[in-house]
């Protein structure tokens, strides 16, 4: 095959544009100091760092989403500190004013600053980020509340205001103003006790609100503690308080010997069982000696009484450590039994079980008597034995009060009835807590006293209703009930009996707004009913104001827990944010370190080798050089050449 010139030249030329486009190439790569500067420098590698700019992108957005968090978070803490502030100043006032020393004057002055702190707690509520109200929810450009002297009404809606700070991770940045100004911090009435009186057919399973009586065996025993005499009762049948009490009684009356001077009924409080007592004036052996001379005792600061016959015979008899009758009885006789000098002389319970008396029962009386061993003493005297015994010393009347214990026999019977106890007289059980039912009668609360009843004010936002509890149609619980959940009167309430079966709750079915209940002029019937105040602290607020501005010191007093709840919810509320900001500081810090990593890779991916790169220019550079000299020796001009 013939090679020609102009082959040569066409391969010479071509080899030369290919260095020059390499050395181009270089050039550009310097210039720019990345490898890729067009998708032809490296297809995949073009792929992989057009996907790291997107994850870069998104790590941006993600960036800039948590700063615009972080300022909702800003602004909802400085806000929330500043309300917790109010709410402080407002719980300083309460506990100032409940006390009886102020005035009328005084509680005046302070509901114009109760007021001034609600007027200042709405203009927090109108608080705005970049033109937006922050506490309305979705409604961004609303005023989130609407509030008269009667209430408080939230009109935004519940919308959670998200941000993406991460690839699947949405965090809510927002608080809606029914969840800070509105929230049910608690149920009116939730802890109220109207009391139920007991009677004769109160259901024993009614008892301890509801939660009844062991019956299980059902067993007590009631001793007489001066007798010595024990009477164990089986209440496992009683269904009634009535079926107690006669069971209990019938007992004490069968036993043998009875106990007469004990009975079992319906405490005077009307809410508990009572028992009554006789003084017998009888003891025992087994009688305390603390139970004589109507409770005083006996004393035993010298303990030692004289049996003498005012001549040779004279005997100091120890009675220190005695604690019962017996304990006396035992140590006199074993004391004239140690002397051998007296004989036939005993002690014992005289004929009416009433105290002592010394028998002398030698033939020919030993003419002794019973005396104090010194001048200070008055145990012979507090033993009601001190004289002659002649032939007999019937000692006075001990007169020892009276002396009950009930006690368990086997179980909780008597303490779940209210009666586990030692008594010394008359007894009142403790409070059994009867349940209130909606067949309860009104007459029977306040421990049948009878319940206040009366007109109270229910408000519900904007919404005010007046309430008479007294009508004549109210009758029962359920009656009561009903006339607050009248239809008719516009309130989403539910008016119910308590979780605790012993008062009237009323619970607000709408979350977005307010509801307080006050008495009417002079009335007590909220207080008396525990259902007076409000359960939201706005509503709270607006009901100290009321109470101040009337001077009602107990109302005010009423209120202290809830300022106390109010504080503690703004200061959750308050922890939940600071909690976010925390979250979001985090997830920031995280996101720096992932941009870090892609940005590291990015540069991996497309940035040049710059010291690999100007060692590769300068070998380029004399590469084209070179083809350039050996180009023009190979192609040698012609005449042609010249010619052309």
């Amino acid at each position: 095959m013939r090679v020609t010139n102009a082959m040569i030249t066409s391969r010479v030329l071509s080899n030369t544009q290919r260095a020059l486009a390499r050395f181009m190439n270089m050039q550009t790569q310097m210039s720019s100091g990345r490898r890729i500067n067009r998708p032809s420098d490296d297809p995949l590698g073009t792929i992989r760092d057009l996907d790291i700019r997107a994850e870069l992108a998104k790590t941006a957005q993600y960036k800039n989403n948590i700063y615009q968090a972080q300022n909702w978070v800003q602004v909802y803490d400085s806000g929330l500190a500043e309300m917790k502030n109010m709410a402080t100043t407002a719980k300083e006032i309460t506990v100032t004013m409940a006390n009886a020393t102020q005035d009328s004057t005084g509680r005046a002055i302070a509901g114009v600053e109760i007021r001034s702190l609600i007027d200042q707690m709405f203009q927090m509520s109108e608080e705005q980020l970049e033109g937006k109200y922050v506490f309305s929810g979705f409604r961004t450009n609303q005023k989130p509340l609407q509030m008269t002297n009667t209430g408080v009404t939230y009109v935004g809606d519940s919308g959670k205001i998200e941000f993406q700070i991460g690839a699947a991770v949405r965090r809510q940045v927002n608080l809606n103003g029914d969840n800070v100004f509105l929230k049910h911090l608690s149920d009116l009435g939730s802890d109220a006790d109207l009391n139920v009186g007991l009677s004769a057919t109160t259901l024993l399973s009614d008892l301890n609100s509801s939660n009844g009586i062991s019956q299980v065996p059902g067993t007590i025993r009631i001793i007489d503690q001066n007798l010595g005499i024990s009477v164990d009762v089986d209440l496992s049948a009683a269904v009634t308080i009535g079926d107690v009490t006669t069971t209990i009684n019938n007992a004490l009356t069968a036993n043998v010997p009875p106990i007469n001077n004990l009975t079992v009924a319906v405490g005077g409080q009307g809410n508990n069982l009572s028992f009554t007592t006789i003084q017998s004036g009888l003891i025992s052996t087994s009688t305390p000696l603390a139970n004589l001379n109507g409770g005083t005792g006996v004393d035993l600061s010298t303990g030692s009484i004289r049996l003498t016959d005012g001549a040779a015979l004279n005997l100091n008899i120890d009675l220190t450590g005695s604690t019962t009758v017996n304990d006396i009885i035992t140590k006199f006789n074993a004391a004239i039994a140690a002397d051998p000098a007296i004989n036939n002389v005993t002690i014992q319970l005289n004929a009416a079980n009433t105290g002592f008396e010394i028998i002398d029962a030698n033939g020919v009386p030993l003419g002794l008597s019973v005396q104090e061993t010194d001048a200070l003493s008055t145990t012979a005297a507090s033993l009601g034995i001190q004289g002659n015994i002649a032939p007999n010393l019937v000692g006075t009347d001990l007169n020892p009060v009276v002396d009950f214990k009930v006690e368990e026999n086997g179980d909780t019977t008597a303490l779940d009835l209210g009666i586990l106890s030692q008594f010394n007289g008359d007894r009142d059980g403790s409070d059994l807590d009867p349940a209130l039912a909606l067949t309860s009668n009104v007459a029977d609360l306040n421990s049948t006293y009878g319940q206040e009843l009366g007109v109270i004010e229910i408000r519900q936002g904007n919404t005010v209703r007046s309430v008479d509890l007294s009508a004549p149609t109210i009758v029962t619980i359920q009656d009561m009930l009903d006339a607050l959940n009248d239809p008719a009167l516009g309130l989403d309430i539910i008016a119910s009996i308590n979780a605790d079966n012993r008062g009237i709750q009323i619970v607000n079915n709408n979350q977005t707004t307010s509801l307080s209940i006050n008495d009417i002029g002079t009335g007590r019937v909220a207080k008396e009913m525990g259902i007076f105040g409000s359960g939201d602290m706005m509503g709270s607020l607006l009901v100290l104001a009321d109470s101040l501005e009337a001077n009602d010191a107990e109302g005010v007093g009423l209120l202290m827990q809830n300022m106390d709840d109010a504080i503690e919810h703004l200061l959750y509320l308050r922890a939940g944010i600071g909690a976010r900001g925390l979250s979001f500081e985090d997830t920031s810090t995280r996101l720096v370190d992932i941009e870090l990593t892609y940005t590291r890779r990015l540069s991996e991916v497309e940035d040049a080798d710059i010291t690999r790169l100007v060692t590769e220019l300068a070998t380029y550079e004399n590469n084209f050089k070179a083809s350039l000299i050996a180009s023009a020796k190979i192609i040698q001009p012609s005449l042609l050449d010249f010619l052309w």
